[in-house]
């Protein structure tokens, strides 16, 4: 197994009871950041409501945690923020805060995907933001390139639309609109999908790939939690890629800020220095749980020393949800198909390096609570990264909680 380095400083942010998980984790030339807030070693919010202090305030977190694995924000690859979106958008607020706290860079800057939520897991916290970067095995910068279409999202130096570093791409999030900034196909969940697998598809043919290179897909859907609603655009998305296609994420919004906004999509990409393309393997493993119509997407594929796995849930083969309402139960059969997936690889739990949990409930501490420390029991000192953001509701009604991870031979 590759050396692990592990950051984890006791005043850091506490979510409030003793866990094994990691706040920065370096593994080969990868440098995983769990989700970094306005949340103090009590387990306190510090600035209740007030979303650009706390912008500001994360991604201090964010370089603290990069300092410690001997990097700086010139190594960032990718920024996600979890943002409650409430009545007045503050997304133009929020990356512009974090391009400011990111400075002038020597090089082009990370990817950046921005999620809108309605609630936290703390009162009064405004942003979550997690993080990947690169440095070289002997602590040299790596080199990197962009790739930008004018159609993309409007954002602030330094961010790029799609970052290339070794064999690593990272996308940001893509909406369906125009280069005028005209929302397409309005209201279209299937139609949007379209354009936006569209845009992805020249970002990355921008750096010498394409979608078929895909190894993760994280998708936010504007939609109801309801299995018909959610066919068609999966269907639709599915039909841009190859068997075996990426490992998927697929999650469910109330909305985004821009009316009548359906999705938001953003990939991870993996093609060879050379431009070859890198050979895959995908697994499914035996009795695993299926979506409910055919998708060309797989449980965990795994190129080269990366393995990224697809959310996995608390379902049955045919799609049923098993323990409906029960947050605890459901943590439990997430993480059992989290080994299965793993397994087929030769790995185990302690091969983890990230991990993102959703789910539905309360959305207070307490439900937070309710799955941390089940997720935790299952692992090992240096534990993964971790973020944990509540959402309304998830793909399938009764469904209260998805995790996906990455993981690292």
């Amino acid at each position: 197994m590759l050396p692990r380095k592990r950051f984890h400083p006791s005043d850091h942010l506490s979510i409030g009871i003793d866990l094994n998980h990691s706040h920065g984790l370096k593994v080969g030339q990868m440098i995983f950041i769990g989700g970094q807030a306005d949340i103090n070693a009590e387990a306190k919010v510090t600035r209740p409501g007030e979303v650009a202090v706390q912008t500001r305030m994360a991604m201090d977190g964010v370089k603290t945690v990069l300092e410690g694995m001997g990097a700086d924000a010139g190594d960032l690859v990718k920024l996600t923020g979890f943002y409650v979106l409430g009545d007045k958008p503050d997304e133009q607020v929020i990356l512009d805060t974090m391009a400011e706290a990111l400075g002038e860079l020597a090089g082009p800057g990370p990817a950046v995907t921005l999620v809108p939520i309605e609630t936290n897991c703390f009162d009064g916290l405004s942003i979550e933001i997690e993080a990947i970067a690169m440095r070289g095995h002997n602590g040299e910068r790596l080199a990197r390139t962009s790739s930008w279409i004018p159609d993309g999202p409007d954002l602030p130096a330094p961010f790029s639309h799609a970052v290339a570093c070794d064999e690593m791409i990272f996308t940001s999030g893509q909406t369906a609109e125009d280069e005028a900034g005209t929302m397409q196909s309005p209201g279209s969940l299937a139609a949007q999908s379209r354009v936006v697998l569209d845009k992805l598809q020249r970002l990355l043919a921008g750096l010498g790939a394409d979608l078929h290179d895909a190894v993760k897909a994280n998708v936010f859907n504007v939609e109801p939690g309801d299995q018909e609603e959610w066919k068609e655009a999966a269907l639709v998305r599915a039909s841009f890629y190859k068997e075996p296609g990426p490992a998927a994420t697929g999650l469910s919004l109330t909305r985004l800020p821009k009316p009548d906004a359906m999705v938001r999509y953003d990939v991870i990409a993996m093609r060879g220095t050379d431009g070859a393309r890198l050979p895959r393997e995908g697994v499914w493993p035996t009795g695993h749980w299926d979506w409910p119509v055919h998708l060309p997407y797989r449980h965990g594929v795994k190129v080269g020393d990366m393995i990224f796995l697809g959310g996995q849930v608390s379902l049955t083969p045919t799609g049923a949800v098993i323990d409906p309402g029960d947050v605890p139960a459901q943590t439990h059969t997430s993480m059992q198909n989290i080994q299965k997936v793993l397994q087929e690889f030769g790995l185990d739990f302690e091969h983890l390096v990230k991990v993102n949990s959703f789910y539905a409930g309360e959305k207070g501490q307490e439900d937070l609570l309710k799955n941390v420390s089940v997720r935790a029991g299952y692992y090992r000192d240096p534990g993964p990264v971790s973020t944990g953001i509540p959402f309304e509701y998830l793909a399938y009604k009764d469904m209260l909680i998805e995790i996906d991870c990455i993981a690292m031979v």
